[in-house]
């Protein structure tokens, strides 16, 4: 268990206090990003409903998404339970949930209900199709991939004339909780002008949609709708992913006049002339000019491993990557400088967790893993009694099954 005096000050972050609720992985990878940067994040986990993070796979969700927070395990709706949530959220800087629109006002707890509480909390809504909208859409329930369904990605992503394929991994669910994070961010910097709060409808499908660079304006205004490109670019040639002469991959990019000054050269043509003039920045796909290219590509791929064409092409000025697994990463010699996998103990200290490191880097407050993800209701006690809350209360919530079951200290749970 952890009391708020036991959370190191570190990072850029501490001294908020983020509340968390929302299941799988758009809600708790905002509030992971304040977690990591020394917030203080305290994950409310309905007191009988596992997390599908703790137990979908082998619980990798969970020790990386959830690390560095405090877990309350208790039904926040009703009851006594209802009364500790209005009182953490009067200690709170920040709200971020995820569940279908307007379930928060339903509940009646919407956002003018949790300002009377505190005026200056910030609130983050997530869900697939928005707080407003179509009454039949906003009341939908929603994952990455029908988010990605409704906002037109997934009819991106596969091959021509195959079957759609969803982008992996969760860009819906990872698109809403950066938006999330920023936004809510900002709110704070605003608050501090103001002293008020603020409140965002955060919908999976319009992040999707707003990151689609240039696609959707070149529809709805020029009518150029989006073809699918598979596993090549259908803008210009030597773009896209190559199988090299030992079976693995690379992705390539000659794109821009300067790489192809650099790259074509090391591939045996001559950039400069006709075929490939002075000042081109790329090569048209269809066109003679990138028949020419792909033949000469591919007759330098039949003569080298991928690590060998990585290492030409990239330096020699080419965009140029390996397609990596885990393994390759975890033995690259640039992860391990930089410390990409970083290791903690596990929240029992059972075991040792490896993950995914903080990121970004930063010099000066930089962020930090000092605990590992919680067991459900671990903080249970610390977390309600700094909230006022007698001894005699707490036993009584465990008794009316608002805080579900003791012992929660459990590995994997």
């Amino acid at each position: 268990m952890a009391k708020t005096s036991e959370i190191p000050q570190f990072g850029l972050l501490s001294g908020y206090r983020v509340v968390l609720i929302g299941l799988s992985v758009a809600a708790p990878f905002a509030a992971e990003l304040y977690a990591e940067n020394g917030a203080d994040v305290i994950w409310i986990e309905h007191p009988t409903v596992v997390d599908m993070g703790r137990t979908s796979g082998h619980g990798g969700s969970w020790q990386q998404d959830r690390r560095n927070m405090r877990s309350l395990a208790m039904d926040y709706l009703h009851g006594e339970g209802r009364e500790a949530f209005l009182k953490l959220i009067e200690t709170a800087d920040v709200l971020i949930e995820a569940s279908t629109g307007g379930r928060f006002e339903r509940n009646g707890l919407g956002d003018e209900a949790l300002w009377e509480r505190n005026p200056g909390l910030v609130i983050a809504h997530i869900s697939g199709f928005g707080q407003t909208g179509d009454p039949a859409y906003v009341k939908r329930a929603s994952y990455d991939p029908i988010a990605q369904a409704f906002s037109g990605t997934m009819r991106m992503n596969g091959f021509p004339g195959m079957p759609s394929l969803p982008a992996m991994v969760f860009p819906g669910d990872y698109s809403a909780s950066f938006y999330a994070f920023g936004m809510t961010l900002a709110a704070l910097l605003k608050r501090t002008q103001t002293g008020k709060g603020e409140s965002f409808d955060i919908a999976q499908f319009e992040t999707l949609l707003r990151t689609q660079s240039q696609y959707p304006t070149d529809y709805w205004h020029f009518g150029a709708d989006y073809v699918k490109e598979g596993s090549h670019s259908l803008i210009c040639a030597l773009y896209g992913t190559y199988e090299c002469a030992d079976g693995e991959e690379v992705y390539v990019l000659f794109l821009g006049p300067g790489v192809l000054k650099a790259g074509l050269p090391l591939i045996g043509l001559e950039y400069g002339g006709d075929l490939f003039p002075e000042g081109e920045g790329i090569i048209p796909y269809g066109s003679y000019a990138a028949d020419v290219a792909e033949a000469a590509f591919a007759e330098f791929l039949s003569k080298h491993s991928a690590a060998e064409v990585e290492d030409i092409l990239a330096n020699g000025g080419v965009p140029c990557s390996r397609i990596m697994d885990y393994e390759a990463l975890r033995n690259h010699p640039h992860c391990q400088a930089r410390g990409i996998v970083a290791e903690w103990p596990s929240s029992d200290g059972s075991d040792t967790i490896p993950g995914v490191k903080v990121v970004p880097e930063t010099a000066n407050f930089p962020g930090q893993v000092w605990r590992g993800a919680p067991s459900v209701g671990q903080d249970n006690e610390d977390i309600l009694e700094e909230l006022g809350l007698s001894a005699d209360q707490v036993a009584a919530m465990y008794e009316s099954n608002l805080l579900g079951k003791r012992p929660y200290f459990q590995p994997g749970v």
